[in-house]
This record gives structure tokens, sequence and C-alpha cells, in this order.
């Protein structure tokens, strides 16, 4: 964590002596969302540190401009009070913008427009550079290129879920489990559904199991909260018990189910939209008789879900 401090602080110096190259800091928050605003669609985001800042990607479907839109946020049950790191984005003509991100209580700016200038680099073919439209006071157009050395192109992206999983050693394990669980989470979260069509369902509102996972000796839930109302979907509690699966027993009694680790949680999830994230608990096995039951409770609503999952997927986890 340190040396990732440093570097964000050597960048964010760099960056004062070299403006063309990078963008403001953007101040990220756990009650106010920052609006991006891109010039086009986002094809991809990568945050140095995401264990806390949370970026909700554009969705499938949506507003016209539903594709132009970031969203960024600070976990609220994080215990952070200060954390830096750094983001990068990148647009489907391959424009590259770099950003720093920076916890605060409240953002002083909400709302960001990003102008096609404020991009690093084009990461089309083999160029280093981009192309910067600066209109004069002629009907003529000049153009302005800006080179980027080579290992700019990569510095934010080696925190990235491509080698998450190198990082999750055995000796992390043993020093820092938290700090594990969440590269393993990290991993798998956006992994293809391991089990077919195994989810919850109220009107439009689904609640998907993706996989379960069996690593070191934890259990590691995979799920995907998908909303295709139009009205945002606010989380009150998703909570997890055993259960007896007698379905009409006086001696149904519920135990709760307490993990050791949630990563990326949400508590909204917008209308037309998806959310993935994974919930780790410590090695447990079932009986034929015994059950999770997975509850979704929405605070000021009534779209509940519940969903059961039996000893024949508790069981015969995948291993990773």
């Amino acid at each position: 964590m340190a040396k990732q401090f440093f570097f964000i602080l050597a960048l964010m110096m760099m960056c004062k002596g070299t403006a063309q190259y990078c963008t403001d800091t953007l101040e990220v928050s756990k009650k106010y969302k920052t609006i991006l605003i891109f010039p086009e669609n986002i094809s991809e985001s990568i945050i140095g540190n995401d264990f806390g800042f949370i970026a909700d990607l554009p969705k499938a479907a949506g507003s016209k401009f539903h594709g132009r839109i970031l969203k960024l946020y600070y976990d609220e049950l994080a215990p952070e009070k200060e954390n830096l790191t750094n983001h990068t984005v990148i647009t489907e003509s391959g424009n590259v913008y770099d950003f720093i991100l920076k916890l605060k209580e409240k953002p002083k700016k909400f709302t960001w427009y990003i102008k096609p200038e404020k991009a690093i680099t084009n990461i089309n073919g083999n160029s280093k550079s981009i192309s910067l439209d600066v209109a004069d006071s002629g009907s003529e157009t000049k153009i302005k290129r800006i080179e980027i050395p080579e290992e700019q192109l990569t510095i934010s992206t080696k925190d990235s879920a491509t080698n998450s999983i190198d990082r999750a050693t055995k000796e992390l394990y043993e020093k820092d489990p938290m700090e594990y669980y969440r590269l393993r989470c990290n991993y798998i979260q956006f992994d293809k559904a391991k089990i077919s069509r195994y989810f919850s369902r109220l009107d439009n509102v689904f609640l998907w199991l993706k996989g379960v996972y069996y690593n070191e000796d934890e259990l590691y839930f995979q799920y995907r909260i998908e909303n295709k109302e139009g009205l945002d979907l606010d989380i009150n509690f998703i909570k997890h018990q055993l259960a007896t699966n007698y379905k009409n027993s006086s001696s149904n009694q519920k135990m709760p189910l307490e993990p050791v680790f949630v990563y990326k949680r949400p508590k909204t999830v917008s209308g037309k939209s998806e959310n993935h994230f994974v919930i780790v608990f410590k090695k447990f096995a079932l009986d034929e008789k015994k059950e999770v039951v997975v509850e979704l409770d929405e605070e000021s609503g009534n779209r509940n879900l519940s969903l059961k999952i039996g000893h024949e997927i508790i069981n015969n986890p995948i291993h990773f």
C-alpha cells in the first residue's frame, strides 16, 4: 500500500510538470457519486486499487447516452478515511484517459465532462501518439500531436484482474488473508457463470448464482443481480442463512451464516443494469436435509428475492 501511495504521489508530481498528460484529480465519496461523461462510448475502465473504489460501468441498455457515462464512488462499508489510486479509461476509438482518484467526504465537483484533448494517447495500431483538433481563426483545422513514452501506457494497468491471481500467493494468505480474498474475488468477479440458470426472480429483477468456488479453507459465492426494470433497486440487506429443506416443518429454523469477506456487494442496482459481487465464507458442507437460503431485501420496496442453494452445489465447488 505504501509503495502504491508513493507511486501515485510521483505520478501527481509528474502531472504538474506535464499537464498535457494528465487530467485533474477526481474526488470520490461514500455518500455521493462522481459522474464522468465522455465524448464517446466507454470500452474499458481500470482502477489501480479497486479495494474500496468502485466504478459503475455503462450497461447494455439505457438512454442513448448511457455508454458514455461512468459513475464513481467509494464502498460505504469500507473503513478507510483516506485513500488514493489511479484510474484509466479507454474509449471505443482507442483514446486513453488517466485520472487520479482521491477519497473525500464530499467532492468539490460531482460531474466531469471529459474532452477528447484530455486523452494521453490512442492505442489503436502501434501509435504512441494522439491527434488533438485545435481550431484556429481560419476555416482549416490544425493538428497537434503529443508523443507519449510507451512505458506510460502500461503503468496504470499492472494492478488489473489479469495479474491479481499471480499475487494471491500462499504467503499472502498467511500474512494478509483479507487482501488475499480481495485478489481472488477480483479474479473471478466477472467470470462467466459456471452454474446453469440458477436464480431467483421477481418480475424483471433477478438474483443469479454464477458459481461456488473453493480455495484454501474458504468458499466463494459468485453472484449477479440483474435489474431489467426502469426503477433503481435500493438494497436494504443481502443475508445468508442455513435452513432445513422441509417445506412445512415446524422445526425449519434458520441460522445466520456470517461471511468472512464481502466484495463489492451493491447498495443500489440502477434500472436497466446489473451488478456482480462475491461473498466469502469459511468452508462448510451440507447434508441432504440442509440448504443455504439467500435473502435480498429491498429498501422502501417489495421487490424481495429468496434463493435456495442445495447441498449438491455447496458440496461440489469449483477448485481454483
